[in-house]
């Protein structure tokens, strides 16, 4: 296929739109507006008029929330993944995926505002948030990827912008998006050194935005997990809900694959082979998803907590709450794996109905994880005569319709301003299948890596092993034992004493000096040396006046300093009798739960948090070099 037929192809998906697509979009438009009334609504009356209330205080926003940032995963995640491991096949769908994670993370950031219940409480995060604090952690990291996924999908994009300048000032297009096309493609032209730049900014991000997706959901589940709430409390709720996001965000790609490849004609593009690749990915990430959904209930179940089985009992139950559960098990997980599983039966229309069946019972889960949650407390609410119950009201249907309606209206007018499949991929595609020759390796490479490899693995371990016999057989022979010391505080005269008994082989040691010494905050100070009796014992003056800890307790040190053959290790001893002293804010520990933050953690998340904004910068320097080359020529 030409390069002027995919170029063709992908910029006729750029025409304007029809009375089809004209209603489209004025329908997305006006449930957009009504959902924004009923938010001003809700800003007016304020959280009363949602069914949100004292036991369940989060719900469809929540839910919303966890959904979207769920989703936005799998399209940075299955674009970055396959890009580093150079798979072929993903050219055709990483743009696609890629608008999915930013259009998606806008609206699921715009819902934890919403839940709020008044914009300005997002100033009292970041004023005085504090470090502890999972939902801090939730911002940074969202954020962060917030910017990494908008750096991604732009920097994916820059070959095409200026095609599309091009294409648009001969169509007679706006001078507005002429100079859009024009400022975003930074000058950028097909030459060795821009596609140098380019590919160097593009593996960066390509390989940093791995680990932030990742995060960021893991800090999602955190947010519940760090929570001592029955069904939250859970160390396996951070892979639990990567999993799960990657899980509904592959439904979503191959939800928005088969629309545009129905609306746009893109049947030579999105070829069957996508979807059943796709389908495979799906398949292994469902089978996950029911592994884990196992390991949490059955774990939880078999423990047996009267909390944890009054959940499990509203969840499995026969209420709406039980009811809701058993349809999402049938039809939101294990329908789609038998659509899925037997390759013979896997037609587009089959990956395409477990796809929506996942997407749908994905949003049903999330919901079953907050608000059950949230309806069973530990102390029972029957017992004062409540009984908690949510069921979104109107005005959170209604915004929550909005959310997705804004979520279709984005993707829609994204895919009218830019092409929905990267032209340069795909025509990049096109050349390597017309010239595809077997890739061979570096010379004195390929063949000899792997021997060279293993040997260095074999003489590594062989080296380890062989260690501790070669040294054992070098070892001195041990020295004599040193002599033992007991140490106590004594009265002797009225006067309080350190008295310290050396003795060696049970016998008392008569003529060796002892020092003693206390350990201080800046150090150790040194009490004297005293020499042993004929009853072995030594003693010096008990130290008055020194404060001691919270229970009055010094550490005291002592240790036989002739003759050599004696001398050992100083003995530390605590004994009482010092002024205690005051507890102080030094004394509280170093936690999470507690006021002070532990500065390993905190080092080490700001460490991390330096690395990607650093790969950042380093990606932002790689597109300043492509636009000083425009200025040079």
């Amino acid at each position: 296929m030409s390069t002027n037929i995919i170029e063709r192809d992908l910029l006729a998906t750029l025409e304007p739109m029809g009375r089809r697509g004209r209603i489209w979009v004025g329908s997305l438009l006006a449930i957009c507006v009504i959902g924004f009334f009923a938010w001003v609504f809700q800003l007016v009356h304020g959280l009363r008029v949602t069914d949100m209330r004292n036991y369940v205080s989060w719900g469809a926003y929540m839910t919303n929330f966890v959904f979207f940032i769920g989703i936005s995963h799998a399209g940075t995640l299955i674009s970055a993944i396959l890009r580093v491991t150079d798979a072929g096949w993903r050219r055709p769908i990483t743009r696609m995926a890629e608008a999915i994670t930013v259009i998606a993370l806008l609206i699921g950031a715009s819902m934890v505002m919403i839940d709020m219940g008044r914009p300005d409480r997002i100033m009292n995060l970041i004023l005085h948030g504090r470090f502890q604090s999972p939902i801090l952690w939730d911002l940074v990291s969202v954020t962060t990827y917030l910017t990494g996924s908008f750096l991604y999908l732009y920097v994916a994009m820059i070959p095409d912008m200026p095609i599309l300048a091009k294409a648009a000032r001969e169509r007679g297009r706006s001078r507005m998006l002429i100079r859009l096309y024009k400022v975003l493609s930074l000058g950028y032209r097909e030459s060795p050194e821009n596609r140098r730049l380019l590919g160097r900014a593009l593996g960066a991000m390509a390989v940093i935005i791995i680990p932030v997706a990742i995060s960021v959901h893991t800090v999602v589940s955190w947010v519940f997990g760090m929570t001592l709430r029955p069904g939250w409390h859970s160390t396996i709720f951070g892979p639990y809900f990567v999993i799960g996001a990657i899980f509904s965000g592959t439904a979503a790609i191959i939800t928005a694959m088969i629309i545009f490849r129905r609306a746009y004609h893109l049947e030579r593009y999105l070829l069957p082979e996508h979807f059943h690749k796709l389908a495979k990915i799906l398949l292994a990430l469902s089978l996950l998803y029911a592994y884990f959904t196992l390991s949490e209930y059955l774990t939880t179940w078999y423990g047996g907590a009267e909390t944890d089985t009054r959940l499990l009992d509203l969840l499995a139950g026969s209420g709406p709450v039980g009811t809701t559960f058993w349809l999402w098990a049938a039809f939101g997980l294990f329908l789609p794996i038998a659509l899925l599983l037997f390759p013979s039966r896997r037609s587009l229309g089959s990956i395409v109905t477990a796809s929506v069946l996942i997407n749908i019972g994905m949003w049903l889960k999330r919901y079953l994880i907050i608000v059950p949650t949230l309806q069973t407390p530990f102390i029972p609410a029957q017992a004062a005569g409540i009984t908690p119950h949510y069921f979104p009201s109107v005005v959170e249907i209604v915004i929550t319709a909005g959310a997705f309606a804004g979520f279709l209206l984005l993707f829609t007018l994204f895919s009218r301003l830019f092409p929905i499949l990267s032209i340069w991929e795909t025509v990049e595609d096109a050349e390597e299948a017309q010239e595809r020759v077997p890739a061979q390796a570096p010379a004195g490479l390929g063949a000899r890596a792997i021997p060279v490899a293993v040997t260095a693995l074999l003489l590594a371990i062989g080296i380890s092993t062989a260690t501790p016999w070669m040294t054992a057989g070098a070892q001195a022979p041990a020295p004599a034992s040193p002599a033992q010391i007991e140490l106590k505080r004594t009265t002797e005269d009225k006067q309080e004493m350190l008295v310290a008994k050396v003795t060696s082989n049970g016998l008392p040691v008569a003529g060796a000096v002892v020092g003693f010494s206390v350990t201080r905050m800046f150090g150790i100070m040194s009490l004297g040396e005293d020499q042993t009796l004929a009853d072995g014992t030594a003693a010096v003056q008990y130290p008055h006046g020194l404060p001691g800890d919270a229970r009055g307790e010094l550490m005291f040190s002592v240790e036989v300093r002739s003759p050599p053959a004696l001398a050992g290790p100083p003995v530390q001893v605590k004994l009482g009798g010092a002024e205690p002293a005051r507890a102080s804010r030094a004394e509280v520990p170093r936690a999470l739960w507690s006021s002070r933050a532990p500065i390993g953690i905190v080092g080490t998340i700001v460490f991390l948090l330096l690395c990607v904004w650093t790969t950042y910068g380093f990606v932002i320097s790689q597109l300043a070099a492509i636009y000083r080359l425009k200025e040079e020529t």
